[in-house]
């Protein structure tokens, strides 16, 4: 398993990581809020400038032939491998990779070194099914329910690490089984190998609907989502370019949650909400919980380029990754 031992984050230094996360994180502002049936989006921009990805995105590269990733030579459920071209390749946390012996997600944001082998941090999303199967391909983000729950743990284990100890990155294997078979049951979906992609799969058609009633605006350089009346999570990167290639993406995990809301709802397993939009102060109070949190961040080295940062507060987690001085990509959660 990937690991990587803890440094103190210097909250006093306007010059590390947990300093440029904090930088990011002032520099939003929101721009434009679209509304559709319980699910709010809010298009945020940055003072920060947009830069020039210096990096492929995961599609990119598998498009180009710039990116392998394949089960290690001795199978693990929480580490895959993952060989680049000629240039770095952007992961995020919470997408998934379908194929090879089981389904994962991936656990943390990393950026890979070009032209090298990367062990990086995974975990299950299909528990029955493990064969021969070997080369994994680039699938779509879990939604932001069960992203928010992988990066509460992966935070809480690294966060609990002792100083020159290693940090796995590692979540919950069995509580994200027992989600996923939480998540069938509410869908009414059983599968054979009890892997959650069959209920994604079943929602495919709807997500598209609700991906093209959310258009990117210009200039956008975040999204952050809301589920009825609850802000839910963020996401901030270092180029438009970047969030243009994701935003779909994000917006499809977006809406899965809402759907997978509404069903809990139907079945009593959450209450009914009191409103269905977030409130006009739901976004700054977001911002500003991370901002307090950062003068605790725990930072690490990555598995691949730069730092990865974690931070948490009542009502938050947050993570980035930070290379060259800048936040590749800021992730803030509302835990359930």
């Amino acid at each position: 398993m990937p690991t990587t031992s803890p440094k103190p984050a210097n909250p006093s230094s306007s010059r590390g990581p947990a300093a440029a996360v904090r930088r990011a994180v002032a520099s939003v502002s929101p721009t434009v809020t679209m509304w559709r049936d319980g699910l709010t989006i809010i298009a945020l921009e940055s003072r920060e400038p947009s830069r020039t990805p210096d990096y492929l995105s995961f599609e990119q590269a598998q498009a180009a032939k710039g990116i392998e990733v394949e089960e290690a030579p001795v199978q693990t459920v929480p580490t895959v491998d993952a060989a680049t071209g000629p240039l770095p390749v952007l992961l995020l946390g919470g997408d998934t990779i379908i194929g090879g012996a089981q389904n994962r997600i991936i656990n943390i944001t990393i950026l890979l070194k070009a032209a090298a082998k990367t062990a990086i941090p995974v975990s299950c999303l299909e528990m029955g099914r493990w064969n021969d199967g070997r080369w994994f391909a680039s699938a779509r983000p879990v939604d932001y329910a069960m992203r928010s729950m992988v990066a509460e743990q992966v935070t809480r284990g690294a966060r609990a690490a002792r100083p020159g100890h290693a940090v796995p990155f590692a979540a919950d294997q069995g509580a994200i089984w027992h989600e996923i078979g939480e998540r069938q049951a509410r869908a009414a979906h059983r599968s054979p190998t009890q892997a959650l992609h069959d209920v994604y799969d079943a929602e495919e058609r709807s997500l598209e609907e609700w991906v093209r009633a959310f258009p990117m605006p210009a200039g956008t350089r975040g999204i952050a989502v809301g589920i009825n009346d609850r802000l839910v999570g963020l996401d901030l990167f270092d180029s438009a370019e970047t969030l243009e290639r994701q935003w779909p993406r994000l917006v499809g995990s977006a809406a899965s949650a809402l759907l997978d809301c509404q069903r809990a709802i139907q079945v009593g397993a959450v209450p009914m909400p009191k409103h269905r939009h977030v409130d006009t102060g739901a976004l700054g109070r977001m911002l500003e919980r991370a901002t307090t949190a950062l003068t605790d961040a725990t930072v690490a080295r990555s598995v691949g380029l730069g730092h990865d940062v974690r931070f948490s507060a009542p009502k938050l987690v947050g993570t980035a990754l930070v290379h060259d001085r800048r936040a590749v990509h800021v992730a803030l959660f509302r835990p359930a």
